[in-house]
């Protein structure tokens, strides 16, 4: 019977799989003399054009639309020029400036070149939240510069500085048209703020443009806002001068909320004009220590005897209401002028307030900016003098960095000022507090009191820590904390397992030749060898559990140190005062459990060590060309 299959050697002319001899067929895609090789090959050819001319059209678009966007932005910024010049046309002009800059993107972006792009992947959602920004700048120029320019109320910003001082009688023009810009600048930093990042690069640096510039601006003006009412108070401008205890916190020392305080001035307000005297020693001014300052019993329980009676550990507690309150209750003991406030601020603080407002150079021609000024009066000066002679630079510097910022308020750029002066408040690097009720209750609100939280929707751990070494090597700590996924529990909580890493980043053998003053004076420890006194702070209505600690990285073996439990304000402390040597890392697990009542999720806040960002040991600060006599 005859076979239904071919043989495989009669197959060898269309089957170049088979076996046998080599297959000589020549295959070609399209036959001798056919002409479609060649439309296909036009057909391509076009085909890469018209998408290299969609994609050049496309980026030049993106490019320009970035450009409107920007010019939205610097018609904003003129707006607030034309008001501080008293330009009653040009503020209109710059009003209409972002609404013609609004419209103009969205003329682009109903060009047929979007309506196409809008429908690709990518980029489609580029468009559609282009589409969502025109409509915000549309509104906020319409419900909030025009207006503001039509009523005239923000141009009291003209009046506000006057004879370098602060014009307490320019305050409410300037309250009344924040007023009225307020609710289109919330709508429009809670909708940039939703917006996912860009894809398109233009569009993407336009966009975070925009966006960091009205958040901020919302940022700022809700933060000062509850404060706007008691300015004049605060100012001075009531007919009576007000005082102000300024701090300078030695973060090379840290403090739960801030750093040891070596030195004090005082700060003087009349009728809006400011002046801060010399810096002098904690214990010239306030005697020596021993004596109460007026710290409860929980407070001592919680955080040991020192933040009662040792006068530059009052901010050992990580609240500085009571902080304030403490050295407000000692000058008073030693001093007859009567203060009505205490003002804490760092070095990070004065760095970030030289960028804003320049350098400046001491008696022993140190130049210091808004790049080298932390690194150098928490470590660098250490090389330099001697203890007495550190103490005495920082204070020079505490003097020259405020009178510089009070002597020239009338050509300060303001937009950077209050950049410095917000990021230092977010930090926790400037804080304040007055002896009045109703004022104090206003800081808070603003959140630049550095008060606890004690709100159950919005809950927050608290990670401190201070230092107990008798060194100056507390620039090289840091504290980290991670949060886990929340958990829902029944009752409504949520539960975070937290890790906290407490890190001393100083590597020992890159300092054989440090000054004593900066390091561990205590026999028996090595030089670097720090302890550290650390406090976690539960959460309002909330509580931690599972607490338990560890070492990393360890190159001795200190005692081990012993948890203990504690309360304050309510809240549930637990604290570990514990040894951590060169590079070595104290690790504390724990699981955070919210109140039911909670609206957002947890939050961490922690005491404001040095930034990672300008500490040299991180990141090289260039301090060979700082001029030293």
């Amino acid at each position: 019977m005859a076979s239904n299959y071919t043989r495989s050697s009669d197959r060898r002319d269309t089957n170049p799989y088979a076996a046998g001899e080599p297959c000589n067929v020549r295959a070609s895609l399209f036959p001798h003399g056919s002409k479609l090789g060649l439309v296909f090959g036009i057909s391509i050819t076009a085909i890469i054009l018209v998408i290299g001319i969609f994609v050049v059209a496309f980026s030049v678009s993106a490019v320009n639309m970035g450009g409107r966007a920007s010019a939205a932005v610097n018609g904003a910024k003129e707006f607030l020029s034309a008001a501080k010049d008293g330009d009653s046309q040009k503020l209109m002009a710059s009003a209409n400036k972002v609404s013609d800059s609004a419209k103009d993107l969205q003329d682009e972006l109903n060009q047929p070149l979007w309506e196409f792009a809008s429908r690709l992947p990518f980029v489609g959602q580029d468009v559609d939240d282009v589409r969502t920004l025109s409509i915000i700048l549309t509104d906020f120029s319409d419900n909030a510069l025009k207006p503001m320019a039509g009523s005239g109320n923000i141009m009291a910003l003209g009046e506000l500085i006057k004879d370098n001082s602060i014009n307490a009688k320019a305050l409410p023009g300037i309250l009344r048209a924040i007023d009225e810009a307020l609710p289109a600048l919330d709508r429009a930093a809670g909708a940039v703020k939703s917006m996912p990042k860009a894809n398109i690069g233009p569009i993407r640096s336009a966009m975070d443009n925009i966006t960091e510039t009205i958040v901020a601006a919302d940022e700022a003006v809700n933060r000062m806002r509850p404060l706007f009412t008691y300015l004049p108070g605060l100012l001075g401008a009531d007919g009576e001068p007000k005082h102000y205890l300024v701090l300078a916190q030695n973060t090379a020392e840290i403090h739960a909320i801030g750093g040891f305080v070596g030195a004090l001035g005082v700060m003087t307000v009349d009728n809006g004009k400011m002046k801060i005297d010399d810096f002098s020693p904690l214990t010239q001014l306030l005697g020596h220590q021993g004596h109460s300052a007026g710290a409860t019993e929980e407070e001592i329980r919680a955080f040991g005897e020192r933040c009662d009676t040792h006068l530059g550990d009052f901010n050992i507690i990580p609240d500085f209401s009571r902080v304030g309150q403490l050295y407000f209750n000692t000058w008073n003991l030693y001093q007859e002028l009567e203060v009505d406030g205490v003002i804490g601020v760092d070095p990070v603080f004065l760095q970030y307030l030289l960028g804003a407002v320049g350098g400046i150079e001491t008696k022993d021609g140190v130049v210091l900016d808004g790049n080298n000024t932390a690194a150098i009066l928490l470590n660098q000066c250490l090389f330099w003098w001697e203890p007495s002679k550190c103490d005495e630079f920082y204070s020079e510097v505490a003097k020259k960095t405020l009178s510089k910022l009070l002597g020239d308020l009338e050509n300060l750029d303001g937009t950077k000022l209050i950049e410095a002066i917000s990021k230092a408040a977010d930090e926790e690097r400037l804080l304040v507090w007055v002896r009045d009720e109703m004022t104090e209750s206003a800081l808070k609100e603003s959140k630049i009191a550095g008060t606890l939280s004690h709100d159950p929707t919005k809950p927050v751990l608290g990670t401190y820590v201070s230092d107990s070494s008798v060194s100056k090597c507390s620039f090289f700590l840091s504290i980290n904390t991670e949060l886990g996924e929340s958990k829902l529990n029944e009752d409504g909580s949520r539960s975070y397992n937290a890790r906290i890493t407490v890190t001393n980043n100083c590597d020992a053998s890159k300092y054989e030749q440090a000054p004593q003053y900066m390091l561990v004076a205590i026999p028996g420890r090595s030089m670097f060898d720090l302890v550290e006194e650390i406090r976690i702070m539960a959460p309002e209505g909330g509580k931690i559990e599972d607490f338990t600690v560890s070492r990393e990285n360890n190159r001795s073996q200190p005692p081990e140190a012993t948890p203990f439990e504690a309360t304050y304000q309510g809240l549930q402390v637990f604290g570990l005062d514990t040894r951590i040597d060169s590079l070595e890392r104290v690790v504390i697990t724990c699981t955070v459990i919210t109140s039911p009542e909670a609206e957002e999720d947890l939050k961490v806040r922690k005491t404001p060590t040095m930034p990672e960002d300008i500490a040299y040991w991180n990141k090289k600060i260039d301090l060979e060309s700082v001029k030293k006599k």
